[in-house]
């Protein structure tokens, strides 16, 4: 029965050790993503195409981007 208790209690020191080192990864590159969002949003933004002439679309397009921005800074901010 000891021998069990020690091997049980082995198992359970190794899986929380696992535990400890992923939960730390996980951190690591969380917080490596927000670094990176943020360097994305200080950087001044040039336009790659010529201006489209209908403002309409461009509305929408920042209005999803300006949401999907603030929905994934809600995300990381667990």
């Amino acid at each position: 029965m000891s021998a069990k208790i020690t091997q049980l209690t082995s198992a359970l020191a190794e899986s929380e050790r696992r535990r400890v080192a992923k939960q730390q990864s996980m951190s690591a590159t969380i917080q490596q993503i927000k670094e990176q969002v943020l360097n994305l949003a200080r950087r001044p933004t040039t336009p790659f195409a010529p201006e489209d002439t209908d403002d309409d679309d461009n509305e929408e397009e920042d209005d999803f981007v300006d949401c999907t921005y603030v929905s994934f800074m809600n995300f990381l901010k667990f």
